[in-house]
């Protein structure tokens, strides 16, 4: 074996050990996650002050691990043939969230009784955002009562941002 040849197999070993390290730091370089959690209080609004294509809007507080002023834009309610017997309606929507840190952009799947003491879960996926948000995906969770006027429920979750 030459000396031409010799050199040629340690240029490409090192070549391919290059390659391999950058492939393993771009898998292991993942977005940063954060756990949440907190409380939030949000006041209804109907009528020509909403927009939002089902007539349900919301604007609301957050405090807790995201903390800032909240908007929701329901886009649809939909009952379903236990409704009657339940009073359980599915709200889905576009949610915001205002932070010193940017704002986060939710979108919301509710489960809703219209009854009762008017529980509710929600499951919140999150589609992006600006700021520090920019890129960020998660899901949170939510869980509380609701009024006619008022919606007040604990959070939890994960946001991840690149």
């Amino acid at each position: 074996m030459g000396t031409v040849d010799r050199i040629s197999r340690r240029w490409a070993r090192w070549v391919v050990f290059g390659l391999v390290l950058s492939i393993a730091d771009a898998l292991t370089a993942r977005a940063a996650c954060q756990t949440v959690r907190g409380k939030f209080t949000i006041q209804i609004v109907t009528g020509p002050e909403c927009q939002a294509p089902a007539g349900l809007c919301g604007i609301g507080t957050y405090i807790g691990g995201l903390s800032g002023a909240s908007t929701f834009a329901a886009s649809s309610v939909v009952p379903s043939a236990d409704t009657p017997t339940t009073g359980v309606v599915a709200v889905t929507g576009d949610f915001s969230l205002d932070t010193r840190r940017g704002t986060l952009f939710t979108k919301d799947a509710i489960m809703l009784r219209t009854i009762g003491g008017g529980e509710f879960a929600e499951v919140d996926t999150v589609v992006g955002g600006t700021g520090d948000f920019a890129g960020a995906s998660g899901v949170i969770r939510g869980t509380g009562t609701s009024t006619a006027t008022t919606v007040d429920g604990d959070y939890a979750g994960e946001i991840c941002t690149p």
